[in-house]
């Protein structure tokens, strides 16, 4: 072969094989431009899906307002502001502190106000709600705005209904009252014709009964060891300790059963009187602190216990006190007279010798329900309303006024007032015992509030009852 034809050969494959190197290059690019042009459209329609779906999303958004605003457009102005009311007082008792619930009493206050400036009246339910709320500050002036408020709006006509009933004890002996009866008695005659309170040594009969359980509990320690020398005198003294008792809190018993199982016999067994025996066995006198005390620590009365909250609940409420503790106490009392006392106090003064008989009659009324049902007070302190006069005496700067005669260092003044409070405290349950024991029942369930309390008191059982179906 020629090198012209080697030439043209060689030529030629070069040719050929840059050729098919080119060919597939071109391929490649000519099908690289549809899938560019595919992945584009992929991204319009992606694009147009998400565009739509956020469309969709916006308009369920803005259906959902309008949903809202056409629903609450739909109610009454009555039915809007009790909406709203009864939402910003479920928003206030989710809270924690109590300082958070009286910055955020300030918009239902605000609220009840715009409410009473229209003349639109709030439901019971919102209401009640708002009561809750407001207890849950804690706070006495709060309480007594609010309540102030609900008065003037129309829901809580019984509130301080019968403060005026009251009959308040006069600072001249020789003055004359008119009493429950319908006659006039001085004031000296109507104190001669009262019950006493009654006394309360619960401190000194607990303290007998933790020694008896302690001297009774060495006995049976020993008993159970066997100790030769000690276990015959304590079985001993240990039983012996325990008849007495008996035979100290029980001489009537025993001496009925005696007189019975002797009738019809020959020989009569006949028990001497309880005042001859000696140290006064059989008058309780002895032991009697100590079962008593016993009665203390092992007495678990669910239903006793809310009658005597009842009770104190009912009084604050009717007396117009703005503090509806189920558990009065002195402190809290005389913090709550202190304060009404104070420059630009939204609380009633209370300072006063109507006030603090008021608060008097609200410290004695669970004695005065206990002591009505009860031999003995075990839920209920007659201490509170005697401590309240002392703490008062600590502020002697701001007993001023000819109407605090009471408050002048005698003893018989403070006794007479206390003796004077516990009989209104008395007759004002025992006129009223029917809505304390609603109230009792409604607090025995574990469930009721201060607003379910105020229900009661409010549109009564059968209002209430429909309240909770509702």
């Amino acid at each position: 072969m020629s090198f012209t034809a080697r030439f043209l050969l060689s030529v030629s494959c070069l040719f050929s094989s840059t050729f098919a190197l080119y060919i597939p290059s071109i391929s490649s690019r000519n099908n690289c431009a549809p899938l560019k042009s595919q992945i584009n459209e992929n991204e319009i329609a992606s694009s147009k899906v998400n565009g739509s779906t956020a469309g969709i999303v916006s308009v369920a958004s803005q259906d959902n307002k309008s949903r809202l605003a056409s629903a609450f457009a739909a109610l009454d102005e009555t039915e809007q502001y009790d909406a709203v009311l009864t939402g910003l007082c479920a928003k206030i008792l989710d809270d924690d502190t109590d300082e958070e619930t009286r910055e955020a009493l300030k918009d239902p206050i605000k609220l009840m106000q715009e409410m009473n400036a229209r003349r639109v009246t709030a439901s019971g339910r919102s209401l009640m709600a708002l009561i809750d709320a407001t207890c849950a500050s804690q706070d006495a002036t709060a309480m007594s705005e609010m309540m102030s408020l609900c008065l003037k709006n129309g829901g809580v006509s019984k509130y301080g209904a019968l403060q005026t009933q009251l009959t308040l004890l006069p600072s001249n002996p020789s003055t004359k009252v008119l009493c429950s009866d319908g006659s006039k008695k001085t004031r000296k005659e109507r104190l001669d014709g009262l019950v006493e309170i009654p006394v309360d040594n619960r401190g000194e009969e607990v303290t007998s009964a933790v020694i008896f359980l302690g001297f009774a509990g060495i006995c049976t320690f020993f008993n159970t060891l066997g100790v030769d020398g000690i276990t015959p005198y304590s079985s001993t003294l240990f039983v012996a300790l325990v008849i007495i008792g008996i035979f100290d809190n029980f001489y009537d018993v025993i001496d009925i059963a005696t007189n019975i199982a002797s009738k019809g016999k020959e020989i009569k067994l006949q028990l001497p009187e309880k005042g001859s025996l000696p140290m006064n066995l059989g008058t309780g006198q002895l032991s009697g602190s100590v079962f008593r005390g016993l009665a203390r620590l092992t007495t678990i009365d669910t239903e006793r216990e809310c009658q005597c909250e009842a009770a104190a609940f009912y009084a604050a409420y009717v007396l117009g006190l703005p503090c509806f503790a189920f558990r009065p106490n002195a402190l809290e009392s005389a913090v709550m007279v202190v304060e009404s006392t104070k420059k630009n106090s939204l609380l009633d003064p209370i300072l006063s010798s109507v006030g603090i008989q008021k608060v008097l009659v609200w410290l004695l009324a669970p004695v005065a329900m206990e002591s009505a049902k009860h031999p003995q007070l075990v839920m209920s302190d007659p201490r509170e309303s005697s401590g309240l006069l002392e703490r008062l005496e600590d502020k002697a700067s701001l007993l001023k006024g000819e109407d605090m005669f009471w408050m002048n260092g005698e003893e018989e003044e403070k006794a007479d007032i206390l003796k004077w409070a516990y009989a209104e405290a008395d007759l004002l349950i025992r006129d009223n015992r029917r809505v304390i024991d609603e109230i009792s029942k409604q607090l025995a369930s574990g469930a009721a509030t201060v607003g379910d309390c105020v229900a009661v008191l409010k549109v009564g059982k059968a209002a209430h009852l429909q309240r909770e179906i509702e």
